[in-house]
């Protein structure tokens, strides 16, 4: 027999692994206390049994001849939260009675969880049929509460909102929350939210700023929405101000900082999150363990990703992916690969994205082989239909390993139109291998789809520049200012002692600059002991030998690493990340510095990380 219910707590917890003998028990407990009698408890007592998957026995406990709403209402808001809230359709249809506010509420609430159940899963952002069905059943939800007489209630409201935002449609939540008269706390909120997922992250912070009330969930879209953005700095300066206000911190709050850390590579701050965790007693959820996974493996310390990975008593398709995709852009190929046949092993489904990690890693590692077999297995093995970025992998993976002919080969057998990222690899693989006339088709290709692309044009100069062909390097140009294409400013970042501190090529606007300075001339004076001869084959001007030294000499990463030679203590690794991929001459010029200094550095470039020490990379001079 069930213990006695008190006033305070009704039910004890169900299970869907109850027998059908305890649901009947304790139903029987109900109707003979009496409870059964009481509307809020029937409806308690519905709302446990659907929450916890037991909906047919639910339904026989329905009233049939209700004199109010109040349990079929809590049938609806239990299936609208549960797992299946496409099933509150259907319980909405069968209602007894016309629908009221709160039905309409969890209808909307059902609508918006659908729409927001394909981002949740990890799905690709892409117009489907499912995804024309998702929106259809998001505007009948609509409608019915506009038809019913509801679509003013506050509830209803910011259901919509939320609902329109979930599908990406932030017009569709504009239009909805431009009919609010006076939106409560829960509207804006969910406001700020649809605009953060939108992207327009400075309308919601104008929002957000003059809201006299924010509860944990408006600093989360807000944080969120910065980190979607990539504007790292604000997410993280938001964080800190969110800290000062005593808003309540939960699992969303630090999966977000802990994804901004990983952009920014800030491993200091990375680590705080995790210390947080501890010492707040913090449950590893399988969302915060992933996050930390993606974090450390992104700050390039594969290692504790790894043990914060094998910790994990709970995984799913993203934490695996995860740390497979961790391994790969660390170059840890072959592990890469033992990784994803444990996946495999254990029962896990891998996704579309699993697959790219993977693919990456056996390019990173150059098994051609072994990715051949993986990609083979998508369709085969896991009914997985290749995406664009598999076949450029795969493009990647020949490339690289020089075979470009086997490359060639792949994009024309095809089944679809050879994207961006397929010409791409191969103009990577011309540059690697020196092939200056497939390097010049594929980027003739790449161009007919990206004719603004900025890395395709400074690689088709680079090709030249290799060449000293400096009329094609002037044709080039003359191209890119016609069409008002300018290229990406690069960047280096480092982390000491919490703060971020960047540097762009040349610049000088460090205020330790002076101390760089000397560092640079010291780092330069010591490499050329050792036979250090810049690499000016790339430097994009036909200009003396030593005015192109001069300009390689104050790359960014240059910069970045002679600050941490000079601010980080010796037995301290240099971390240094870099939006742009690093050049040849750095690349060496690192190498010898590791070896020359004596230091650990790890830098993190727009294709893979680099481990430099005792003067060899982890990337085996292959990036």
């Amino acid at each position: 027999m069930p213990p006695l219910l008190g006033e305070a707590t009704l039910l004890p917890s169900l299970t869907a692994a109850a027998p059908h003998h305890v649901l009947r028990a304790l139903h029987a407990h109900l109707l003979v206390s009496g409870r059964l009698a009481s509307p809020p408890h029937l409806a308690a007592f519905l709302a446990s049994l659907a929450s916890s998957g037991h909906l047919a026995y639910a339904r026989l406990v329905l009233p049939r001849r209700p004199a109010t709403l109040l349990a079929h209402n809590a049938l609806l808001r239990a299936l609208a939260r549960g797992p299946r809230p496409g099933l509150a359709f259907a319980a909405f249809r069968d209602l007894p009675l016309p629908p009221d506010h709160y039905s309409l509420s969890f209808l909307v609430r059902a609508a918006a969880a659908l729409a927001a159940a394909p981002a949740a899963a990890g799905e690709r952002p892409v117009r489907t049929e499912a995804s024309a069905r998702r929106l259809l059943v998001a505007v009948s939800a609509h409608g019915a509460a506009v038809r019913r007489g509801h679509a003013a209630d506050p509830h209803v409201q910011s259901g919509v909102v939320s609902m329109y935002a979930a599908l990406g449609d932030a017009a569709g939540a504009r239009a909805a929350f431009a009919e609010i008269a006076c939106p409560d706390v829960v509207c804006v909120t969910a406001m700020v939210g649809a605009l953060s997922a939108g992207g327009d992250v400075d309308a919601a912070r104008d929002l957000f700023d003059e809201m006299p009330l924010r509860d944990h969930v408006a600093w989360n879209a807000m944080i969120a929405g910065y980190v979607h953005v990539g504007r790292t700095r604000e997410a993280l300066r938001l964080f800190d101000e969110m800290q000062s206000a005593g808003a309540a911190i939960g699992e969303a709050t630090l999966v977000s900082v802990l994804t901004a850390c990983a952009q920014m590579g800030a491993l200091d701050r990375g680590k705080w999150v995790h210390w947080y965790m501890r010492s707040h007693g913090m449950r590893m959820s399988v969302m915060l363990g992933t996050a930390l996974v993606d974090m450390y493996s992104k700050c390039g310390v594969v290692a504790t990703a790894m043990e914060v990975f094998e910790s994990m008593g709970e995984r799913n398709v993203y934490t695996w992916t995860s740390a497979v995709s961790g391994l790969a852009m660390n170059g840890m190929g072959l592990e890469c690969l033992e990784l994803f046949k444990r996946m495999e092993s254990s029962g896990v489904q891998p996704n579309g994205v699993t697959f790219v990690a993977v693919l990456r890693g056996c390019s990173m590692a150059g098994l051609v082989d072994e990715g051949r077999t993986c990609f083979d297995s998508m369709k085969d093995k896991h009914g997985i239909d290749p995406w664009l970025e598999h076949y450029g992998c795969m493009v990647d993976l020949y490339g690289r390993a020089g075979r470009l002919d086997d490359a060639i080969n792949f994009i024309n057998g095809m089944p679809v139109e050879p994207h961006e990222g397929v010409w791409g690899a191969l103009v990577n693989a011309s540059r690697i291998h020196n092939n200056v006339e497939l390097g010049k088709h594929a980027l003739d290709k790449l161009l007919q789809i990206e004719s603004e692309n900025d890395a395709a044009h400074v690689l088709l100069s680079n090709i030249y520049a290799v060449t000293q062909n400096w009329k094609g390097v002037s044709r080039v140009r003359g191209m890119m200012k016609a069409k008002g294409v300018k290229k990406v400013p690069g960047w280096s970042a480092i982390e000491v002692d919490g703060k971020v501190h960047e540097f762009f090529v040349g610049g000088k606007s460090h205020p330790r600059y002076k101390e760089i300075e000397m560092m640079l001339a010291e780092m330069s004076r010591r490499l050329r002991l050792q036979g250090y001869a810049a690499n000016t084959k790339e430097v994009l001007f036909d200009i003396e030998e030593e005015e192109k030294e001069d300009a390689i000499s104050l790359h960014s990463e240059k910069l970045a690493l002679a600050f941490g030679l000079i601010a980080l203590p010796e037995d301290v690794e240099i971390r240094i990340v870099k939006n742009l991929r690093v050049c040849k001459d750095c690349h060496d010029y690192t190498k010898l510095i590791s070896k020359v200094f004596d230091r650990e550095i790890i830098t993190r470039d727009r294709n893979r990380f680099h481990h430099f020490k005792d003067g060899t990379c982890s990337c085996k001079d292959y990036w």
